[in-house]
């Protein structure tokens, strides 16, 4: 009996020390198994980390990107802007010149038809033949008359200006 007691003992203490080896290896799968998780928890974070930076970054740039636009527009209106004024001062320009070549004209078809007239003329005896020249202030009311346009003018530029700065400035804020 004593040898089935020390079998007996035996046996049992086989079974604890299974039961402790299947205990420390449970445990030690558990650790890997939390250790795992954890690394796996670690990475996900590393990735949503990176990926909202890289969202961010993407935005950053969309934004760049667009108040790059924006100011490529401001300033393609403000070039679109100088361009229609300064088209519009050279018209304005243009029809002062003519304007004024045209009243010179008026003015040197009146002398040379006065300067007919008087040719015409026969005057007793070989006197000499004087034509009266025009007033001397003729001249100068024509340049009252344009001076006033040209001011005008400048008024108009200077105010399309200050409006394409103010445009250029809301496009660009």
């Amino acid at each position: 009996m004593a040898e089935e007691a020390r079998l007996a003992e035996e046996a049992r203490l086989a079974e604890e020390a299974r039961l402790a080896e299947e205990a420390r290896l449970a445990e030690e799968a558990r650790l890997a198994e939390e250790a795992r998780l954890a690394e796996e928890a670690r990475l996900a974070e590393e990735a949503r980390v990176a990926e909202e930076a890289r969202l961010a970054e993407e935005a950053r740039l969309a934004e760049e990107a667009r108040l790059a636009e924006e100011a490529r527009l401001a300033e393609e209106a403000r070039l679109a802007e100088e361009a229609r004024l300064a088209e519009e001062a050279r018209l304005a320009e243009e029809a002062r010149l003519a304007e004024e070549a045209r009243i010179q004209a008026e003015l040197e078809a009146g002398e040379s038809a006065k300067q007919a007239y008087w040719d015409g003329q026969e005057l007793p005896g070989d006197e000499a033949k004087i034509v009266p020249d025009l007033p001397t202030d003729a001249t100068p009311a024509l340049d009252a008359e344009n001076g006033g346009g040209r001011g005008k003018l400048l008024l108009l530029v200077v105010a399309g200006l200050a409006v394409a700065g103010a445009a250029a400035a809301m496009f660009v804020l």
